[in-house]
């Protein structure tokens, strides 16, 4: 009896120990979706390991083109005026963080042509499955009746408190910052650099393909398009819920 009661009381201090040493992580589950662009060696698409963006080349134009993962936003912007992510906030229907939106950043650097216009309205991002998602508009007046617009996904939030009305102005402010406008004009030896905004991918997306339609190279009399590309860009997707960690305590 006297030894197997020393035992017991060895395994409960060993149980005490464990405990004291190895704690949860803070850390949610989350959903992690990352884009990576599939460029092949010929034509005018390059990849860019530095900073794994696509880039189209045409007579020293660059058009550069980098997803920007839930985890590259929040170091851009980490405060909760950031409008791109949920901040850690789990849902509770899922049980872990979800993705908000799908963001690309899109750097225009022109050396050479007079001027050159994208037209980011003219953006759309193509599933595997087929499925045509168009681009968030600022406010509810440029989305001209689209339902995609960031004053209306906003303001259903509810902004009815002081804190909240602050924090909504915040975000807008920042979108306005940081979004790519319309008729932003890219004139010789400047470059312009905007984000193009989109729904969060379906779960199960492979692959997806951004379009920029009616890039315009050349203007006529009066500004009027004269020479038209369109442009895509291909992206493997990599889709998962990380699940939390366990991690052991320092000293333990």
């Amino acid at each position: 009896m006297t030894n197997t009661r020393a035992t017991l009381w060895a395994t409960a201090a060993t149980l005490l120990v464990v405990t004291a040493c190895v704690t949860l992580t803070p850390i949610r589950a989350m959903r992690v979706v990352e884009l990576t662009p599939v460029v092949t060696t010929e034509g005018e698409y390059e990849f860019d390991p530095v900073d794994t963006s696509a880039v189209f080349v045409r007579e020293g134009l660059r058009v550069r083109v980098k997803h920007l993962s839930d985890a590259n936003l929040q170091a851009e912007l980490p405060g909760p005026e950031n409008p791109y992510t949920y901040h850690g906030a789990v849902d509770p229907s899922l049980g872990h963080v979800p993705v908000r939106f799908t963001v690309f950043q899109v750097t225009v650097t022109n050396p050479t042509f007079d001027k050159v216009l994208l037209p980011p309205e003219r953006a759309v991002l193509i599933t595997d499955r087929g499925q045509v998602m168009h681009r968030y508009e600022l406010t509810r007046a440029e989305a001209a009746g689209q339902a995609r617009n960031f004053e209306t996904y906003w303001l259903s939030r509810g902004v009815q408190s002081g804190n909240e009305q602050k924090l909504y102005l915040e975000r807008m402010g920042v979108l306005r910052g940081t979004l790519y406008h319309r008729n932003a004009f890219v004139f010789k030896g400047n470059s312009y650099t905007g984000k193009l905004v989109f729904d969060p991918l379906p779960p199960g997306t492979g692959s997806v393909r951004l379009r920029l339609e009616d890039f315009v190279l050349q203007f006529g009399l009066y500004d009027v398009p004269e020479r038209l590309i369109d442009l895509e860009f291909a992206f493997s997707v990599r889709d998962e819920i990380v699940e939390p960690q366990v991690a052991v305590a320092a000293g333990g």
